[in-house]
């Protein structure tokens, strides 16, 4: 039996829909009247254009009298295939940077236009054959079942297929933070990974939906009332994360980490580096001299770049010269310095005024959390224990 939802239900997730919408447009002006825009932000108010215009789709094909029939409403149906790539590639620019060619973007693009160009052909050639009702396509009997695949397939395997592209980025990026930072709470991107992980969920539903037709517990014509509910509550989650993440990347905009320079972060051997194991010793040699005389580590920004650039040497080279010779990678390095440093400041009386938490982060730790956990993976034990034991 269908259980078709109270008319309070329907308005309460139709005004959440139209408040999402505009939202987006909220969130697209707020990154305008930002001084320093950068290739993240326009991808980003891109992608919030394309939801802003097909949550308004929604709004109006779920109310007793919808405007965007027809034409505009096969156009608003297949918002999703342009707006999949579009956050995609924010994703790409998020994390690994880089320059988009005009390859790409025809990849991007040309898939949406052929689809849309088809959709309406059929539509011009054959009005009776497909009408836009309650959010999505209805074929007549005359219409084959090739056809009717057509035009729903790509609606769940485009974005889920992005969705997992995205995830696999953001998971290779961060699987190499720790070859360029020295902290990774506030730049991991997990927000994004997670909620880009409910994509093709979202999407294998709204194909199921379609497809199989009303389930027990959902009516025909509340489909996309749900499905455009669950869409404006991600674009809301996107829209708060994006702008707190734009904030805690604005300081480290300088050491983000280009497609260019993958393969110094890669674990493999330096095979193409071009430098001879003497001068990968002097340049591990005068690292050491720096962090002793200077105390970079104290920083609790510091990346690689950064490190390199003080140094004078390729960043290459530099996590290089630190794979080789330390035994880990540019993360464990800079926080075996810092951690040394927490556990001199524990048992020296003069920091005796200080919490355990305030030594930490006197000595370049970021978190509570972070600086926990590294100490005992480190220390086999906790700061608490460990001042206990030898003070």
């Amino acid at each position: 039996m269908v259980v078709s939802g109270l008319p309070t239900i329907q308005m309460l997730f139709r005004s959440i829909i139209f408040a999402a919408a505009v939202q987006a447009l909220f969130q697209i002006s707020l990154h305008q009247i930002w001084k320093k825009n950068n290739q993240n932000d326009f991808w980003l108010m891109l992608w919030l254009f394309l939801l802003s215009l097909q949550l308004f789709f929604y709004y109006d094909s779920l109310g007793s009298s919808p405007l965007l029939n027809g034409y505009f409403g096969i156009v608003g149906f297949s918002i999703p295939l342009l707006s999949a790539p579009i956050m995609y590639h924010y994703i790409v620019q998020l994390s690994i940077g880089g320059k988009i060619n005009s390859c790409r973007l025809a990849f991007y693009i040309v898939p949406w236009l052929v689809y849309l160009l088809l959709a309406l052909s059929l539509k011009y050639f054959n009005p009776a054959d497909i009408f836009m009702q309650f959010g999505y396509p209805h074929f007549s009997t005359q219409v084959s079942s090739l056809v009717i695949y057509f035009f729903t397939i790509p609606m769940a395997i485009v974005p889920g297929v992005y969705a997992v592209m995205g995830v696999a980025v953001l998971m290779d990026y961060q699987k190499n933070l720790p070859n360029h930072y020295s902290y990774t709470e506030t730049i991991n991107l997990d927000w994004l990974k997670w909620l880009t992980i409910t994509i093709p969920v979202l999407f294998i539903l709204l194909f199921s939906l379609i497809r199989l037709g009303s389930w027990e517990w959902v009516a025909a014509n509340e489909m996309f009332l749900y499905v455009g509910a669950v869409l404006a509550i991600w674009g809301f989650l996107i829209g708060y994360f994006s702008l707190r993440q734009r904030m805690l990347l604005l300081s480290a905009a300088d050491s983000k980490i280009e497609d260019k320079n993958k393969d110094s972060y890669l674990d493999v051997p330096y095979k193409k580096s071009g430098l001879d194991a003497v001068r990968v010793e002097n340049i591990f040699l005068a690292l050491l001299s720096h962090m002793d005389s200077r105390q970079a580590f104290l920083r609790e920004d510091l990346s690689l770049s950064q490190l390199a650039e003080e140094l004078a040497v390729n960043p290459n080279q530099l996590s290089q010269a630190i794979n080789q010779h330390s035994g880990g990678n540019f993360f464990s390095f800079v926080n075996a310095y810092r951690v040394e440093e927490v556990k001199k400041k524990l048992l020296d009386p003069a920091f005796s005024h200080l919490s355990i938490l305030g030594i930490a982060l006197d000595s370049g730790f970021r978190s509570k959390s972070a600086f926990n956990r590294i100490f005992k993976q480190q220390v086999g034990m906790g700061p608490s224990e460990y001042q206990k034991m030898y003070r």
